[in-house]
């Protein structure tokens, strides 16, 4: 996956999840994908996501975001 379709996926489970939530920065790193995104009033949430394929990193960060809404 590219940056911007990592991006694209965070995106999309912040909506699904209708929260108010702001990606601030997606870098790839030899681990996997460093995910930090900006959580309104409480401020950042910073992530790895190390499995690559779309289905676990998609589920991964529903997990994650889920846990911060």
């Amino acid at each position: 996956m590219t940056p911007s379709e990592v991006d694209a996926l965070v995106r999309r489970v912040i909506i699904q999840l209708r929260a108010p939530f702001a990606v601030l920065s997606i870098i790839a790193s030899p681990i996997g994908w460093n995910i930090q995104v900006r959580t309104g009033t409480r401020g950042t949430v910073s992530f790895t996501i190390a499995d690559g394929r779309p289905l676990a990193m998609r589920s991964a960060i529903m997990a994650r975001l889920e846990s911060e809404v």
